[in-house]
């Protein structure tokens, strides 16, 4: 009998089309087997990245930025406490939609920044206009930009950047549908090697064992994501993680409402936030998603919550999300396991990649079961791969009375 997500590949083209699976459905299917070329890649490029990175870590006084525009600012939720061990620096992830608004507000004057973009296409206005109001700076800023696309307007602008390294990714990490899927792990598999850039043997062991698991997830959870979209009954879901796994749930959280072209409503938390007034969203309607810690300190608490849930019985479902879920499976109503045995026992800060795959998945099959199509859920046109009619104003300019002078635009 075939899994779910390979009976959606094994459909005549003609019938992809008609359903909107040209994209989406490979994409996702395809990532795991794209970070091995990601490592490689970035091993390459580790040989110029590292005088550069040299050079930044020794200003006395310094920070790193991680940007990126929607989903690609959720890949630094993931990797930020990982650079920040390894660079052992200030590390913070905001969106670029937030930079450019109030770029006073992040960039610290006397200290040099390594503001590391991180795109897609590169193609989204305020990625830009993050770049060259950085660039306009009196303190040094250095640029690592991290790219699927390396024809994207964001590649481009690298070579006229002042301090500036540029890693593109395979081009099959462009994600051709609406919906930014391979290319999210991938970027993120590369945030995971920066990290290492100064002990790569370490993150070499490790990263066979990342690969691994993503397979067995793509082998484990499509049947259990779509027979949960099936039975459907879920008009709103909140996603939940800690650590690096909040990227995952706020990044799992935008697939699915998008997917659902904003029919499912979505929100995120952490799991010992969710008691600070976020709980009252949880109704009879709502699924409750939780991808659990590989650490069993934070598992503690997360465990604690989903006792919380189970005695108040609120919820139409929880599905819980982990390498092994243990204790979790008697308060879960589904679980989807990548590690049952425990024999990979992959770090929590190295796994966002691996589990996000459950959140593309249940996406993907709810999108389905409501009828819409996963490349361009969005009936009305409402949102875009890349978004339109947006500026970006040059803050320097302004400050001196000369107006709105635009940086940035699509």
């Amino acid at each position: 009998m075939k899994q779910a997500l390979s009976e959606l590949l094994s459909l005549a083209p003609a019938e992809k089309e008609r359903r909107g699976l040209v994209f989406t459905a490979q994409e996702i299917a395809g990532q795991a087997a794209l970070w091995p070329g990601t490592y490689e890649r970035f091993a390459s490029f580790l040989p110029a990245a590292r005088p550069f990175l040299e050079e930044f870590l020794a200003h006395p006084r310094k920070c790193v930025l991680l940007c990126g525009a929607g989903t690609s600012e959720y890949v630094g939720l993931c990797v930020e406490a990982l650079l920040r061990r390894g660079l052992g620096v200030p590390v913070s992830t905001v969106s670029t939609a937030a930079l450019v608004v109030n770029p006073q507000g992040w960039f610290v004057p006397g200290h040099a920044t390594l503001l590391v973009s991180v795109a897609r296409s590169g193609s989204s206005p305020e990625s830009l206009g993050a770049v060259r109001i950085a660039e306009a700076l009196a303190d040094p800023v250095y640029h690592l930009i991290l790219t699927a696309n390396a024809e994207g307007e964001l590649a481009r602008e690298a070579v006229a950047l002042k301090r500036a390294r540029l890693l593109s990714l395979d081009p099959r990490t462009n994600d051709r549908s609406l919906a930014m899927t391979a290319a999210f792990s991938n970027l993120v598999v590369a945030g995971q090697a920066l990290a290492h850039a100064g002990s790569f043997s370490e993150y070499e062991r490790l990263f066979a064992r990342v690969v691994e698991a993503g397979g067995r997830m793509l082998e484990r959870a499509p049947d259990v994501l779509a027979g949960l979209a099936r039975q459907g009954g879920y008009e709103r879901a909140v996603f939940l993680g800690d650590g690096a796994h909040f990227g995952t749930a706020i990044e799992s959280r935008l697939k699915l409402q998008e997917m659902t072209g904003g029919a499912v409503m979505c929100a995120y938390d952490t799991f010992p936030g969710l008691r600070h007034g976020p709980e009252a969203v949880i109704d009879q309607r709502t699924l409750v998603v939780a991808f659990l810690s590989e650490d069993p300190f934070a598992r503690r608490y997360e465990l604690d919550l989903l006792e919380e849930l189970r005695s108040k019985r609120i919820g139409r479902a929880v599905l819980a999300v982990a390498a092994q879920a243990g204790e979790a499976s008697g308060l879960a109503d589904l679980c989807v396991e990548y590690d049952p045995d425990g024999s990979l026992g992959l770090p929590a800060d190295y796994a966002p990649p691996v589990q996000v795959i459950a959140g593309q998945l249940l996406a993907l099959f709810t999108s389905l079961a409501r009828g819409l199509k996963p490349d361009n859920p969005s009936e009305a046109g409402v949102i875009h791969r890349v978004v339109e009619g947006v500026k970006v104003y040059d803050p320097v300019a302004f400050r001196a009375g000369r107006g709105f002078r635009v940086v940035a635009e699509r």
